[in-house]
């Protein structure tokens, strides 16, 4: 489709009508004049024939053919004839005058009156009969109506032939006049059509290059309100749309500034506390490092984790909890200096970039904060909480990787800080330590997967001897798995921690589980019941991988699930306790066991307890460690052995390493302890086979 200007589609509007009404109203009066020409030549020519055929009657009846003749050129000198005839009754000529272009069937054809006989594109040719009268003397006279009777004798004929030639010429006058006309009309609609597009297309135009100015983003683009009517009140309306387009994008670009700059401190800030998310942190950090690479000033970090947050978070609700953070996360800043950072790293992770700091200097602003939150209490509705925190201290160091190692480095440092109790203070191994004695929570997922593939990750198996008299015939055992760099005193939940932060928690799962049940397999064909309890990470939730591994290898070992008791962390059990209670159900319908670790470190211990209904509980250590000379510890412990006694739950207290702690748990009814002062840890199957097998007593 042609696209057309609005100049051109005015113009086509305005000129088409125009000139195809000229056209119509030339042509109209053309061809009606030329009808009426060809009517007055035709008249001409019958009154003529009407005229000469009287008159030639007496000549003819005499025979005076000069009188004929003389009749003929007086009718060829009349206008526009071209010729004359006259012929007698049988078509024989007895005048002619100029040239006559009819055939001799014409001529002889009967003619009953004056009448056209003949219509060529050049001539008309007409014709009348010549009658003899009544009256012989008289010959009659010229009437109009003449018509011969048939009493009366045809005695001859006239012929007469007209020239079209007038016709054409009027008809070519007309032509010219019809073109010169509309030429005429055309020039003058041009000059209309032009006036109207200085007064319509002009300004519509503008509007258009400013409607296209705009578009491109030139928004002070105004036209110029000078035109009257509809199209004054258009520019005007334009450039009010115009300045509110303009505010409004102004406005808009405020907004979006605003919006934007709220990103960017959403992006960069924790939105519940303020400060520095983690990915803000670890950017600063790593600033830090970089500045003290290139010489600038020795820094120290901090990791802060706040104890009881848990405890808040289930006596009062979430609600108290993040209270309790804003208000922590507004007690650390007001002790630190405008140029350190401090960051929520997550949860109830904390982080302190203390800057120009040594770490003598950082020991001593970690203590002063650990004062300052014990200090502190959290008051919420009628409930007034103790609070605590532990700190992890890296000092920067010039041979540190990244800020992503010393996060991690802090992170192993805060870990040991909790097993030293409220306000402890840690600081993490030098790169030389390290090397020396790689904690597992700094191994890469890619090494710890190695190790398991390769088998460096031993299986131990930690004896639990029942204190209780008469005690059933089954043997406990708590399976674990330690690097042989492990030193003995650390904690299996350090290599769980370290493979759930590796993303390699599942294979550590299998691995185990898989262990205990080829020892339950083995225990076929002894007369000992065995009962492996298996520390297991959050990821046998996550899927339901674990059921189908355990449930398939049972089935292929032809071994009931009795025997196999999974050991979940209290901390665990207490984030994941919908989803635990069922893997739980699903576990069970295979005869396995659930059992809870860490028990009574924080308050839903209880809850727990009645929720789960678990087999055994792993007392924490927090309540057995210098238990002995501790009324009230040795009160918690009580009232914890109490309430279990009466779900008739058994407890287990671990990493017993001396002989009055055992012997103070036995007097308060502890059921199972195991620990260096019953049996060393050894391989696992080196103690199924000297105590499963053969019957070895472990010694009192």
């Amino acid at each position: 489709m042609i696209s057309l200007s609005l100049r051109q589609k005015l113009l086509v509007l305005t000129l088409l009508p125009s000139a195809l009404l000229t056209i119509l109203l030339v042509s109209y009066f053309s061809l009606t004049g030329l009808d009426v020409l060809e009517e007055q030549i035709q008249s001409k020519g019958v009154s003529i024939v009407r005229y000469l055929a009287p008159i030639s009657e007496y000549a003819i009846i005499t025979g005076q053919r000069d009188s004929m003749q003389g009749l003929a050129r007086a009718a060829g000198a009349e206008p526009g004839v071209k010729g004359v005839l006259i012929v007698d009754a049988r078509g024989r000529t007895l005048a002619a005058s100029g040239r006559i272009s009819l055939t001799a069937d014409l001529l002889q054809q009967p003619i009953a009156g004056p009448v056209l006989v003949a219509d060529h594109p050049q001539w008309l040719a007409f014709a009348a009969p010549v009658v003899r009268s009544t009256d012989d003397s008289m010959p009659p006279l010229d009437l109009p109506g003449f018509v011969a009777a048939d009493a009366r004798e045809v005695i001859g004929k006239v012929f007469i032939e007209l020239d079209k030639k007038p016709i054409s010429e009027r008809r070519q006058i007309l032509l010219v006049h019809g073109l010169l006309a509309l030429l005429l009309v055309l020039f003058v609609m041009s000059l209309l059509s032009t006036l109207l597009a200085r007064q319509i297309v002009h300004p519509l135009q503008r509007l258009v290059r400013a409607v296209r100015a705009i578009s491109s983003g030139q928004w002070t683009t105004r036209v110029q309100a000078d035109s009257g009517g509809e199209l004054g009140v258009l520019e005007a309306g334009f450039n009010e749309m115009a300045e509110h387009a303009a505010e409004a994008r102004r406005a808009l670009q405020t907004r979006i500034e605003e919006a934007t700059a709220q990103l960017v401190f959403q992006a960069r800030h924790d939105p519940l506390t303020g400060l520095v998310n983690r990915r803000e942190f670890e950017e600063c950090l790593q600033r830090a490092l970089t500045a003290l690479l290139a010489g600038g000033d020795q820094f120290c970090l901090l990791q802060i984790n706040i104890g009881r947050l848990k405890s808040v978070n289930e006596s009062c609700g979430y609600r108290a909890g993040d209270e309790l953070l804003r208000q922590i996360a507004q007690l650390l800043a007001r002790q630190l200096r405008p140029q350190d950072c401090l960051g929520r790293l997550g949860g109830d992770e904390f982080g302190i970039i203390l800057a120009a700091a040594t770490a003598p200097r950082a020991r001593q602003v970690a203590h002063e904060l650990c004062k300052l939150v014990a200090a502190y209490r959290f008051i919420w509705q009628d409930k007034v909480f103790a609070v605590s925190i532990h700190v992890g201290l890296t000092p920067a160091v010039v041979s540190a990787l990244s800020g992503q190692d010393m996060l991690i480095r802090s992170d192993a440092a805060c870990l040991e800080a909790r097993h030293l109790g409220d306000g402890g203070v840690c600081e993490s191994r030098s790169p030389k330590q390290e090397e020396e004695n790689r904690r597992p929570s700094l191994l890469s997922g890619e090494q710890l997967g190695q190790a398991l593939a390769a088998g460096q990750l031993r299986i131990e198996a930690a004896p639990i001897h029942d204190l209780r008299a008469n005690a059933p015939a089954v043997k406990l055992c708590l399976l674990s798995m330690r690097l042989p760099s492990m030193q003995a005193s650390q904690s299996y939940q350090m290599l769980i921690d370290a493979a759930e932060r590796q993303g390699v928690a599942q294979a550590y799962d299998h691995h185990l589980l898989a262990a205990a049940i080829e020892l339950l397999a083995r225990s076929q064909s002894s007369p000992t019941q065995l009962c492996c309890l298996v520390p297991v990470s959050a990821s046998v939730l996550e899927t339901a991988a674990t059921y189908e591994f355990v449930r398939g290898r049972l089935a292929a070992q032809g071994v009931r699930g009795q025997g196999l008791c999974f050991l979940f962390d209290e901390a665990l059990a207490s984030a994941h306790t919908s989803r635990l209670m069922a893997f739980a159900q699903q576990v069970r319908a295979l005869g396995c066991q659930i059992a809870l670790g860490r028990f009574g470190a924080g308050s839903t211990s209880f809850a727990l307890l009645h929720t789960l209904a678990p087999s055994y509980i792993q007392i924490s250590p927090s309540l057995t460690r210098s238990l002995p000379g501790t009324n009230s510890l040795t009160a918690l412990l009580r009232a914890i052995l109490d309430i279990t006694a009466e779900h008739g739950v058994p407890a287990i207290a671990g990493d017993v390493a001396d002989v009055p702690t055992l012997e103070t748990l036995a007097e308060q009814g502890i059921a199972y302890a195991y620990g260096p002062v019953i049996a060393p840890r050894e391989p696992h199957l080196a103690w199924f086979e000297g105590v499963v097998m053969r019957g070895q007593v472990v010694p009192d």
